[in-house]
């Protein structure tokens, strides 16, 4: 209806148009294709200049969106009669049966169906009264359950009549991709990577949902709908939803030359949790394990927060996806945006660097067995550190590594090296020298308080200072070939 503003009515549009062109000479027919140039856009009714010397109008409700002048419009003649405007519309027009099909067909015309049925092959659709046909596969864009579109009112192009309208096939896809293209045109200046565009979510799959930005479908990966990546599509969005999305990326489409791929990401809008990480290292929190990698399992610490318990701080078995474990946090990397989780029993970087710092070399540590190695034997000597026993102390003792060092055995050693990086060699046999040197200084100790092994000429030469006649200098009594050992390495003294 008119809002009082003559020039914003379709009549006052029309007289206008009417007045200012000179005679119409050329003729159109109902079902024509036509393609003209929008020259004015009133409140009802656009109308478009078709060769210079004539226009046609189309009413508004018909076009999807409001027109500007100059825009190129397609469309199809509704009715012609002398020297009026050109009726136009979008759809070809009824009443015409098999005959309007093939102009339709001919001149690149949509027709409005109703899908009355289907089967395996597609649907089954009735266009002017004849019965025709929309392959699955032409259906849609995409993949699409058709049970959906039963008893809905669509359009279509005519790829083929035969036997008079016996055998009438029809493609809504190509009609899609054509009104896809044209408004692609107009976008084309917006998609743009980084740009925000309005849009509408019109399908959910598992790897994500499709956005309608006004003509022009786009998808919007799973992993782009949040921050949180352990939500599923149908938990952030639904069909039909106004969303604001970000242009990510567009590129060409591998499986549809001269198309595009537009990827949109919901989640660039919003600020990223690790912004603002407030999570102390060497706290313990409740996680939930979120997913499995080859290094071990993620668990979620908080929405768009996942840590990473390595496998290493487990043993061989993971935790299953969905277990509530007490974990410690171990690292924070926010500029990396990662978590290092260990058990609750485990420490930390700081606690661990405090451990070394308090070990040197000469010490003696205890440790278990964690894993036998070609070039040595692993001990755990706590707070997440390690020392090896080198294979070349491992072979002085002969047999099979395995056998003598079992894993979970408890070993005592001695530290013989650490270098820069804190790694840490150990040595049985160093261990070893030192327990029986200390072993040797106490009999000595004792041997020298209570005159024990001392025979009478001992006891005279101990008084002269020189061994007994014809008898060389002797190791104590009592301590067998560990005497002879040390005094062969020069350790006994006299």
């Amino acid at each position: 209806m008119s809002d009082g503003n003559p020039a914003d009515s379709f009549a006052a549009l029309f007289e206008a148009e009417a007045k200012s062109k000179p005679t119409r000479t050329r003729g159109y027919s109902p079902g024509q294709s036509v393609q003209g140039t929008v020259v004015r856009v009133g409140k009802d009714a656009v109308f478009v200049t078709l060769d210079g010397k004539r226009e046609g109008y189309l009413d508004l409700f018909e076009l999807k969106e409001r027109p500007a002048v100059g825009d190129v419009l397609r469309a199809v003649v509704i009715a012609a009669e002398g020297d009026s405007a050109v009726k136009l519309g979008t759809v070809a027009p009824k009443g015409r049966g098999a005959e309007g099909l093939v102009q339709a067909m001919e001149g690149g015309l949509p027709v409005e169906g109703l899908v009355s049925g289907m089967n395996k092959g597609g649907l089954e659709v009735t266009v002017d009264g004849v019965r025709a046909f929309c392959p699955a596969k032409q259906v849609d864009v995409r993949f699409a359950e058709l049970a959906q579109f039963i008893g809905q009112k669509l359009s279509f192009l005519v790829t083929q009549v035969k036997e008079g309208g016996r055998e009438v096939v029809l493609s809504r896809r190509a009609l899609l991709e054509r009104e896809a293209e044209g408004l692609r045109a107009q976008l084309e200046g917006k998609l743009v990577p980084g740009t925000t565009l309005p849009g509408r979510v019109v399908s959910l799959r598992d790897f994500g949902a499709f956005v309608d930005l006004g003509g022009v479908e786009a998808l919007l990966p799973a992993s782009e709908l949040s921050h949180d990546r352990g939500v599923k599509p149908e938990d952030v969005v639904k069909i039909g939803d106004a969303v604001d999305v970000q242009v990510l990326r567009v590129e060409d489409d591998p499986k549809r030359p001269g198309h595009k791929k537009i990827t949109l990401s919901l989640k660039a809008l919003s600020q990223s949790p690790w912004e603002n990480v407030t999570i102390p290292v060497g706290e313990i929190r409740e996680g939930k394990v979120v997913r499995h990698a080859a290094f071990g399992a993620f668990v979620q610490l908080a929405p768009g927060l996942d840590g990473l318990l390595h496998a290493s701080e487990v043993g061989e078995k993971l935790p299953a996806v969905g277990e509530v474990l007490r974990v410690k946090v171990l690292e924070v990397d926010p500029s990396r945006h990662r978590i290092s989780l260990g058990l609750e029993g485990s420490v930390t970087k700081a606690e661990r660097t405090a451990a070394i710092a308090r070990l040197s070399v000469g010490d003696v540590v205890s440790g278990k067995v964690s894993n036998v190695e070609r070039f040595g034997v692993f001990l755990d000597l706590g707070h997440r550190q390690r020392g090896l026993l080198p294979a070349s102390e491992i072979d002085k003792r002969g047999g099979d590594a395995h056998k003598q060092f079992p894993v979970g055995t408890e070993v005592k050693a001695k530290i013989v090296a650490i270098d820069g990086a804190g790694k840490i060699r150990l040595s049985l046999t160093a261990l070893e020298a030192d327990e029986e040197r200390n072993r040797f200084d106490d009999f000595r100790a004792q041997a020298g308080a209570q005159g024990v092994g001392a025979t009478p000429a001992a006891a005279a030469a101990k008084k002269s200072g020189q061994a007994p006649k014809g008898q060389k200098p002797s190791t104590p009594a009592g301590l067998g070939s560990l005497g002879q050992k040390l005094a062969a390495a020069g350790l006994l003294k006299k």
